[in-house]
Order: structure tokens, then C-alpha cells, then sequence
């Protein structure tokens, strides 16, 4: 029973320094005359790989084969320039490429920390799993920050004000029901 105390506490560890580093990037501000939202940090543990690697890996909405790819949704809502079109697809393929293989390690220690807390395994091998699990995290945290400035940087200001309003209505989106199940609108 202390094996399993001990890692649901450096599990408890490791979350709780995650909140602390959202917290911290959280609080940047932008300089420009233009609002922009600040980008909201990955929720990291509501960190589903398999969905999420799922996830950047479709080409189309769900259900249904003929829509078009959510990359085409994307540039015709921001409205991307011929120009701008092709660096945006360069620069989710090189998202894609630099955080698949972090995911793949953070799936692949998550098995190895179910085996070895059912096996009843050494809290000291479970405890550096999470660790590492917790470093590849960040590692994808910071390819995500990097992704966004990026893009922030190809936008436009009208481009990076309909950005703002998509990030706004993400945020928005969990208390709509509750708005309209009291006609609150």
C-alpha cells in the first residue's frame, strides 16, 4: 500500500508544479496597440495521448468525409493570404513532427507506470517516470508557445483579432449552457 501512497504523492508533486509554471506564463501581457488573449497553456492533466495524437493526425471534421480539413476551416476563418497559406502548413507540420515523438514517450511511461504500480513496483522507478513524463510535457508546452508566436508573427492584425475571438469563444464555450438553459440570451 506504501508503494501506491507514495507515487499518487509525486503524482500530486508534479501536477501541482505544472499549475505553478501555468500560472507563471499565464501572466504575460501584450505590448501591441492590438488586443490579442493571451494563449492559454495546455491543460496538462487532462493530457490524453492517444485522443491527441488522434487528434493531429485529422484531415477532415468528423463524420463526415467530404468537409474540408480543419487546416482549410482555419485559414478561410483567419482568411490567410495565399502567401501566408503555405508557411501556416509548414509551420503545424513542424509542430506535428517535433511534439509526436514526446507524446509517443509519454504514452510509452505511462504503460510503464501502470505495470509497475499493479506489480506493486519500487515508488523510486514510478516516481522517475513521472518526472520524465512531467519534462516531456513542458518540452511540449514550450514547442506549443513557440508554435503560436509563430504564428502570431504571420498573422495580420485583423488576422490575430479573429485568433483572439476563436480563443475567447474556446473559453466561453463550457458556461454557454448554462446561459441558455436560464434564457440569458
Amino acid at each position: 500500500m506504501k508503494p501506491i501512497r507514495l507515487a499518487i504523492a509525486i503524482f500530486s508533486l508534479v501536477l501541482g508544479c505544472s499549475s505553478l509554471t501555468y500560472a507563471q506564463s499565464s501572466t504575460t501581457a501584450s505590448a501591441s496597440a492590438i488586443p490579442v488573449l493571451p494563449t492559454p497553456v495546455p491543460s496538462l492533466s487532462k493530457l490524453n495521448v492517444s485522443s491527441t495524437l488522434a487528434k493531429m493526425q485529422t484531415t477532415a471534421a468528423e463524420g463526415n468525409p467530404d468537409a474540408p480539413a480543419p487546416v482549410q476551416i482555419v485559414g478561410q476563418f483567419l482568411q490567410l493570404t495565399s502567401a501566408q497559406q503555405p508557411i501556416f502548413g509548414e509551420l503545424l507540420q513542424a509542430r506535428q513532427t517535433a511534439v509526436t515523438p514526446l507524446f509517443q514517450g509519454i504514452a510509452q511511461r505511462e504503460q510503464q507506470i501502470e505495470l509497475l504500480v499493479e506489480s506493486g513496483g519500487n515508488p523510486a522507478q514510478i516516481g522517475t517516470l513521472m518526472l520524465q513524463i512531467y519534462a516531456l510535457q513542458q518540452q511540449i508546452v514550450q514547442i506549443q508557445q513557440e508554435f503560436l508566436a509563430n504564428l502570431a508573427n504571420l498573422l495580420d492584425p485583423d488576422q490575430q483579432q479573429r485568433l483572439a475571438a476563436v480563443s475567447l469563444a474556446a473559453q466561453l464555450q463550457p458556461v454557454v449552457p448554462a446561459f441558455e438553459v436560464l434564457q440569458l440570451f
